[in-house]
């Protein structure tokens, strides 16, 4: 009897961490809900700035696009550099490049120091 003990509790406990997974653990029955009346929702509605509502919709519009564009830039640069550093020559180019760049820097800090 024990075996079974323990197999009805870890079915239990499957049961109840399965349900809270699905997030309906809690569920409200239609039958238990609580009606509106339409006049409620006729004064809800008529209740909405409009121009709120379209203002919050074109900014949300306009995040979803600017983050869609930059998704899509940032596919076709990763492309490119992956396109560029897999020529040898390239590759090499952009090393020398960047070193000059960071001695420069690394000179204009020293200079800035020294003048301190």
């Amino acid at each position: 009897m024990d075996n079974f003990e323990l197999l009805l509790v870890d079915a239990i406990q499957k049961k109840i961490l399965a349900g809270i997974m699905k997030q309906d653990f809690i569920t409200v029955e239609y039958r238990d809900r609580i009606p509106l009346s339409g006049s409620f929702l006729r004064e809800v509605y008529q209740s909405i700035d409009i121009d709120k509502v379209k203002k919050r919709f074109g900014e949300n519009l306009e995040n979803e696009m600017a983050d869609k564009i930059a998704n899509k830039m940032i596919t076709e640069f990763s492309g490119d550099i992956k396109q560029i550093m897999s020529n040898r020559e390239l590759r090499e180019d952009l090393r020398h490049y960047a070193r000059e760049k960071i001695r420069a820097l690394a000179d204009s800090v020293s200079k800035e120091k020294q003048h301190e």
